[in-house]
């Protein structure tokens, strides 16, 4: 439910809620139209938007523009499970989330994912040196689920780590399987499947998942309760070759749900959410499978090429010190938006100062050190030992390549 698990719920009932549905059909048609009254005159839900598009529900593009603009603006602040809802719901609408622009305007732009990798590997580092992540396992899982339905690179020392709190029984709440947070895992480890290793921690992983969330149904319908109902039934759709949907889909999940819906169990847009994709067979492991909302899923041969990943070392020459960095980044990333990532990472040694010129951005500072006419020195680029040709603003390294930034004399 939301950013963190359901553990404990208090139901509402709003004088407002769902009319009484005959059937599942029923109860969804109305749950998407609540949802998407709820779109009106507020600022949009990022688990409404993706719930929406996902039942292929148009979404009005004044809308997908004001998800553009929240994320960009508030992006860097927000948590890691809140900034993948919102990746989630940009690349089920077919927007980008790694070259984000407002009115095309580049300036302006931002790298969702980058940023979004940033933040899960804090929160891994916090499960490595602390045993529990910056916020929650949810958000993790979150993270590492919006990551990879775009297809950008995870560090499989993270998956690992992500893999063995799973083992370790991390993702429980004193002593008690959270069904919420283990099926955003299971659909996270359901992505990484065939595309990461290693292999077989996956695999174990999410074998474990599928079977504490098929042993937490309840005699009386639910998985969990029934506002972990609706992620647990999409973490079972998404992984049928474990459970098949005979099996786990008895008579009384469903009846239970439309009971629920018809007492206005699901007034909260956010929970509404999370059931309306599971009753139409849909699950959030779609939003990366072609775009919905009625927007064209047709990608250009550039926009396919700028979604390969390679690798980049970026070194910083300060004349006495070397500082290195190892990152991944998009082909045909340019070289002052990796400075500018890397500067995210580590702003102690990579942090710079440019001015504009008629030539383009020219470096002034990197790392507290500047360029001094009196001294003069100047920042040069390299690749390898070679100066590169064009640049900052135009230079596109390429996979594998060792970038230098060396304080030099002329």
């Amino acid at each position: 439910m939301g950013i963190l698990p359901t553990l404990f719920v208090i139901v509402v009932f709003l004088p407002h809620g769902l009319q009484s549905c005959g059937d599942y059909i029923e109860c969804a048609a109305q749950l998407e139209n609540k949802l998407a009254d709820s779109l009106i005159d507020q600022d949009p839900d990022p688990s409404v938007v993706l719930s929406l598009c996902l039942v292929k529900h148009k979404i009005e593009p004044y809308i997908v523009n004001r998800l553009k603009e929240i994320a960009i603006s508030k992006g860097p602040s927000m948590t890691s499970g809140k900034l993948a809802q919102y990746i989630l719901a940009l690349i089920c609408c077919c927007k980008n989330p790694t070259k984000l622009t407002i009115d095309n305007e580049l300036n302006h732009g931002i790298n969702l994912e980058s940023l979004l990798s940033e933040k899960l590997g804090q929160e891994i580092k916090s499960i490595e040196m602390n045993t529990h992540p910056l916020t929650t396992y949810y958000q993790v899982a979150l993270a590492v689920l919006a990551l990879c339905q775009d297809d950008y690179l995870i560090r499989k020392s993270d998956i690992k780590t992500f893999a063995q709190a799973v083992m370790n029984d991390e993702l429980s709440y004193r002593g008690h399987f959270s069904v919420d947070t283990g099926a955003m895992a299971a659909m996270a480890f359901s992505c990484l499947q065939g595309s990461y290793k290693p292999a077989d921690s996956i695999k174990i992983a999410l074998t474990k998942l599928i079977m504490q969330i098929y042993c937490a149904k309840e005699a009386q319908g639910t998985i969990g309760n029934i506002y972990s109902t609706g992620l647990a039934m999409q973490a079972l759709i998404a992984n049928s070759d474990f459970i098949p949907f005979p099996v786990w889909n008895t008579s009384k999940i469903t009846e239970r749900v439309v009971e629920e819906i018809s007492q206005g169990a699901f007034s909260n847009p956010e929970m509404a959410s999370q059931i309306l994709p599971p009753l139409l067979d849909k699950t959030y492991l779609e939003a990366g499978k072609g775009c919905y909302g009625g927007v064209s899923g047709t990608q250009s041969k550039a926009e396919m090429s700028y979604n390969r990943m390679i690798t980049v070392d970026y070194t910083v020459n300060d004349g006495s010190r070397n500082h290195s960095t190892h990152l991944t980044v998009h082909a045909g990333t340019v070289l002052i938006d990796i400075m500018e990532i890397a500067q995210a990472r580590d702003p102690e040694y990579f942090r710079f100062k440019d001015i504009q010129t008629s030539l383009g951005p020219f470096i002034t500072s990197i790392g507290g050190i500047p360029a001094s006419s009196d001294e003069r020195t100047f920042w040069q680029f390299l690749n390898g030992t070679v100066p590169i040709p064009v640049g900052v603003a135009e230079y596109k390294p390429s996979n594998g390549e060792h970038v230098i930034a060396k304080l030099s004399k002329y």
